[in-house]
């Protein structure tokens, strides 16, 4: 539908399923479907910033968006699958982004991986009335400036300024973590499920000079 196909980048960078955006910093973008086995630049990262679907209903308008035909009936696989990936890439800190249904879900898996565990208060889209939380987990622990920020300042301020080389995002989007990470300098690897998504993506960081070359 003409309304998801978000401003019509797939037109002027497609990628497809199975392919690969490979960038002349050594980012890369991957079509994925979570469920499948993680690829294997996603290792490289060693911070993780995701702002995954936050329930059964979000999960389910994704899919649709991304012109796919299957339909979740329970969120837990979903969310159970995304800490596995999370520990398979083993990130020094990790951040993800939920709403209150599964806040309380989030932050026990994060406590099974991490020693410190924290949230904070956020909203999206800059608008007071868009609340949500953004759950930080880290071997260390930090007092940091991110409560009552709006989600992608949040990104702003973890791109800018935590220790990492390469910083990886399962749910990539329209990419702000990728844009964010290019602006500082840093390396980004990313997966999502809608190559139209992902073509924004790819878009927004060739505007900030970025070159980049498809392989399947």
């Amino acid at each position: 539908m003409v309304e998801w196909n978000y401003g019509d980048a797939y037109k002027r960078h497609p990628i497809g399923e199975k392919q690969t955006a490979i960038f002349n910093d050594n980012s890369k973008l991957k079509v994925h479907d979570i469920f499948n086995p993680l690829p294997q630049f996603m290792l490289e990262a060693d911070l993780i910033f995701v702002d995954p679907p936050w329930n059964i209903g979000n999960l389910n308008t994704f899919y649709t968006k991304a012109e796919l035909q299957q339909k979740a009936t329970c969120f837990e696989p979903f969310y159970k699958r995304l800490f596995e990936c999370i520990r398979q890439i083993s990130p020094k800190t990790c951040y993800c982004e939920i709403g209150k249904e599964y806040l309380a879900e989030f932050i026990f898996e994060m406590r099974k991986l991490y020693r410190f565990v924290t949230f904070y208060n956020s909203t999206y889209y800059h608008k007071k009335t868009n609340l949500c939380y953004v759950v930080r987990g880290s071997g260390k622990r930090a007092k940091l400036p991110l409560d009552g920020l709006d989600e992608e300042d949040i990104i702003a301020w973890v791109c800018k300024n935590e220790q990492y080389q390469c910083i990886g995002d399962l749910c990539m989007g329209k990419g702000l973590v990728a844009y964010h990470a290019t602006v500082n300098g840093k390396q980004f690897v990313g997966t999502e499920l809608n190559p139209k998504r992902l073509s924004v993506t790819i878009e927004s960081v060739s505007k900030l000079g970025l070159q980049y070359r498809i392989v399947s």
